[in-house]
């Protein structure tokens, strides 16, 4: 400790005047010392007693998850309820979707890096990239411009739904590190149970807790208080390994419950300094694992780039669309997706979970402490000139998209705004949400269970006194019904929607009037359906991928979903552009015909991005 910690404080010194992230820091002091700790043939002699050699290895690995613990207790602290009604469901739907996508990406990557049968790896890595590091991110933000602006305010929620799931996925990641494979139908009861474990024990938490903390919290004494909430915490998180979870998962569960005592305050203030310590001994024990051998290989390099690149393109496309699609503006929302390309503390907890199992490949470590290292040197400045790289983007593209982009974002902004004054249209949009999420829920866990059933076909057959075929044609068939009526429900719904949107839209936008409703929803319509080819390919693109055996015939299936994606676009894009053409052709010949401020403002930004054209 003497010398880990020394060594930590003279290089964290040292990157704080570099005005670097201090996670980089505490990375590199445990790169530094960790051949000479993890190396280190250690003794330890009881009075009397014969020397017991010790693994110094097992206890680099012990500290880091009581960092863990302390990690994922004080976000919990840090989070609440009220918080997240704060937030907004704008914010949690989009911060949901982001990550739902960027696991998806993650493991189609894995899969392509590492072939078909590093599933687990695969999934690791999908987890590993689906969350942004909050200490990094906020830090950049702060040294930038602050956090009170509408851009940071939005990144900052979108951090803390992430830290949410997060902390479901790396109780999700642990069980299945535990168990060494995969498989389909134990994630989904792994996640269920999680998901009852967490509901339960919260609900059962808020009736003692609080008042327990408050009691103490009454007795003015702070080392009575630091003993009571660390003791609970650590209770907590050993009551979810005896549950057969995650220690994270109990300890962020009980910081939530902690949360709604009234001495919250106290509680933060108290902890805080412990969590400080812990966590930079966190962040140096996975430096301290690194093997520096790999840095010397080629192979090596180069995954960690790709990775990296792959990374950062589709957690900006992710965050841009998402938030872009729940009406937070082209702008904050490409600001959004910028400042977002960094992966962090929850990365490198999965990391370290996973190091101990023999089933995964070895280079997935420090292959992540890799690509983490390269992305806190990029985000810093991406997020310093994310108004040059906004302002760029928008001179280079073209007009039609332009239009069509504002456009969308003024319906969206105007359907939020109506849907806050109209209780029929709040019931109407969230009666068809909430079906469109039953339809979804439905389609992925019909095909939970029938690919979970797929590997018992022969028990099955002979329970039912069939031919193993017969099964598996009844399995498929039975699956392809469903999906297909679900994949309907989903259509319809969301024409529904668009239906209902754009005729409300009328109402408060005298733009979307005047271009008709018809060619509104039209346009609409194909936007929807290049986002759901995408989204949907990138969900199935490895079941596809295991049905299509050549190279070649895939390499074309995915020709055809991007043309058909792009076609479905550029329709869309060509429809709105040829009416809001039209209409403003309308106002230079009528200038007192139209007034809409929708209009003006979308020919502002054209104007402007005119302008810019060298």
């Amino acid at each position: 400790m003497a010398v880990v910690i020394a060594v930590a404080a003279l290089i964290v010194v040292l990157f704080h005047r570099l005005r670097q992230p201090l996670i980089l820091g505490y990375l590199v002091a445990g790169i530094v010392v960790g051949p000479f700790v993890t190396g280190l043939e250690a003794t330890i002699t009881p009075p009397g007693g014969v020397p017991t050699p010790i693994d110094t290895r097992a206890i680099v690995e012990l500290l880091a998850r009581l960092g863990i613990v302390l990690l994922t207790f004080s976000i919990g602290l840090e989070f609440s309820f009220k918080q997240l009604r704060r937030i907004g469901i704008a914010v949690i739907a989009a911060a949901s979707l982001e990550v739902l996508v960027m696991i998806a990406v993650g493991f189609q990557l894995g899969i392509a890096l590492w072939g078909k049968d590093s599933t687990l790896e695969a999934t690791l890595l999908g987890a590993m990239l689906s969350v942004a590091s909050t200490m990094i991110i906020v830090r950049a933000l702060k040294e930038s411009g602050g956090l009170d602006n509408e851009k940071a305010r939005l990144i900052v929620g979108l951090l803390v739904v992430e830290d949410m799931a997060a902390v479901l996925i790396l109780a999700s990641v642990s069980g299945l590190v535990s168990t060494g494979g995969i498989e389909t139908g134990e994630l989904f009861s792994l996640v269920m149970r999680m998901l009852g474990f967490v509901v339960v024990s919260i609900v059962a938490g808020l009736l003692v807790i609080p008042r327990l903390v408050d009691y103490v919290g009454r007795q003015r004494s702070n080392e009575l208080l630091v003993i009571t909430v660390l003791g609970l915490a650590f209770s907590m998180a050993y009551f979810a390994i005896w549950a057969g979870f995650s220690e994270a998962i109990g300890a962020f569960v009980m910081g939530v419950i902690i949360s709604e005592s009234k001495f919250i305050g106290d509680v933060v203030r108290r902890v805080e300094p412990v969590r400080d310590l812990f966590g930079a001994i966190f962040f140096i024990t996975v430096g301290m694992l690194v093997n520096l051998d790999y840095f010397t290989d080629t192979a090596f390099i180069v995954t960690a780039l790709i990775i990296t690149t792959v990374f950062v393109l589709a957690k900006l496309f992710a965050c841009s669309v998402s938030t872009f699609l729940f009406g937070f503006g082209a702008r904050n929302s490409l600001g959004a997706g910028l400042s977002m390309i960094a992966i962090g503390e929850f990365s490198l907890m999965i990391a370290a979970v996973a190091i101990g199992s023999e089933a995964i490949d070895e280079t997935l470590y420090p292959t992540i402490v890799l690509v983490t290292t390269l992305t806190a040197l990029i985000v810093p400045y991406s997020i310093r000139y994310t108004h040059k790289l906004t302002m760029g983007l928008e001179r280079r593209t073209p007009r039609a998209l332009l239009a069509m982009a504002s456009y969308v974002n003024l319906l969206v902004r105007n359907i939020r705004s109506r849907s806050r004054s109209s209780v029929h249209l709040s019931n109407e949009m969230r009666n068809s949400i909430t079906r469109l999420a039953i339809y979804i829920l439905v389609m992925v866990s019909v095909s939970v269970v029938a690919t979970s059933m797929l590997g018992h076909t022969a028990a099955y057959s002979d329970q039912i006194g069939v031919s193993e075929q017969t099964v598996l044609l009844l399995i498929l068939a039975g699956t392809f019904v469903v999906v297909i009526f679900s994949l309907i429900g989903v259509w319809r719904r969301t024409v529904r929607i668009i239906e209902v949107a754009t005729s409300e839209a009328m109402l408060s936008t005298k733009s979307a009037e005047n271009i008709g409703y018809q060619a509104t929803s039209g346009a609409l319509k194909w936007f929807f359906l290049a986002l759901y080819v995408v989204i949907g390919f990138i969900a199935v693109a490895p079941f596809v991928r295991s049905l299509v055996q050549q190279n070649l015939l895939f390499d074309l299936v995915v020709i055809g979903i991007i043309g058909i994606a792009l076609a479905a676009l550029w329709s869309s894009v060509q429809t709105v552009d040829k009416k809001i053409s039209e209409i403003f052709e309308m106002r230079e010949s009528t200038p007192f015909l139209d007034t809409s401020r929708d209009l003006i403002e979308i020919e502002e930004i054209i104007a402007a991005m005119e302008r810019a054209k060298p």
